[in-house]
């Protein structure tokens, strides 16, 4: 009986050293996973011919540091071709940085707008320790906007296109924090983290992933402050009442477009949904360029209403 007694204490002892383990290590991934070189997004955007930076920088902009709340500085670019006081903040998704956004400031440029690209929290030029996945960024996000009334025109009118974590942010910024906006574009956000983690777990592995899943969010709250029970777009997307326009792959394989849907029907107010059916995860742009410019040029006409008769004053650095 003593070695059944010892057998079992080993056995537990055992699992529960497999479940912390895995634990420290899925949150490690997660919260400091590795970025995407700079010159390899810049190389694969331009040979796909969705950018081009001697274009780019000959836009009318300036390339600024903020002062994030967290004592770290986010670099944003302001592009302002355009005489309007309208502009869309792009926000960039995982492992990218605000290069992979220059392909959606065209198009927004094109339509007569003026944008803003920045560095999330930890990407690029942007400062920060731990990613977060839209918890602390929807702050950041906040700074930016801030910053583009300060300097740039109290009278300016603005929307936000996020995708991915991107798109996360830009829901838990408009739920949470901000009703400013006039209009809000989702493109393969994610609808509870924990069911992405949990997603990406089952991937690998079947073994304990909800255990796993509270070990690591354990390890979030010491390493980073924070819950990933709280990074969930789901809880605050009816408080919303800005029209948004849902956009996810249906072959996305990292982030299942179930999970817009799920966002989608629990909107309330004006909302449009597309799921095209080419591209992968974040490719709807990639895969299907004419069909998603449509779609947005039809949603902005349609869903939401600007003001008029505004001076387009600013002031620019």
């Amino acid at each position: 009986m003593k070695n059944i007694g010892i057998w079992i204490w080993t056995g537990i002892l055992s699992i529960v050293t497999i479940v912390v383990s895995l634990g420290y290590y899925a949150s490690t991934q997660t919260l400091f996973f590795k970025l995407r070189d700079v010159e390899v997004i810049k190389r694969r955007e331009t040979r796909a011919k969705r950018i081009n930076l001697d274009e780019f920088k000959k836009l009318p902009q300036d390339d600024i540091l903020i002062p994030s709340r967290f004592n770290y500085s986010i670099n944003a670019i302001f592009v302002y071709p355009n005489d309007t006081n309208k502009w869309v903040v792009l926000c960039h998704g995982v492992t990218e940085n605000k290069v992979s956004s220059i392909k959606y400031l065209n198009m927004f440029v094109e339509m007569g707008y003026n944008c803003v690209i920045y560095d999330a929290r930890r990407h690029g030029n942007t400062g920060g320790i731990h990613s977060t996945y839209g918890f602390y960024e929807k702050y950041d996000l906040e700074t930016v906007v801030d910053y583009l009334h300060e300097h740039y025109g109290e009278d300016i009118d603005f929307g936000i296109h996020g995708e991915s974590m991107g798109a996360a942010t830009v829901l838990l910024y408009a739920g949470e924090l901000s009703n400013k906006a006039k209009f809000y574009i989702s493109d393969a956000s994610f609808s509870k983290f924990a069911d992405q983690l949990t997603f990406i777990f089952g991937q690998y592995s079947r073994m304990a992933s909800p255990l796993v899943l509270i070990v690591t969010n354990l390890f979030f709250r010491f390493r980073s402050k924070f819950s990933l029970y709280k990074v969930s777009p789901i809880r605050v997307v009816d408080k919303i009442k800005q029209p948004i326009l849902f956009i996810h792959s249906k072959n996305d394989r990292f982030i299942p477009y179930q999970q817009t849907e799920e966002l989608y029907n629990k909107k309330e107010g004006p909302k449009v949904a597309w799921y095209p059916g080419r591209g992968g995860h974040v490719e709807s742009f990639n895969r299907n360029q004419q069909a998603y410019i449509d779609k947005v040029t039809y949603f902005l006409e349609n869903y939401v209403k600007w003001e008029v008769g505004k001076n387009h004053g600013q002031d620019r650095h």
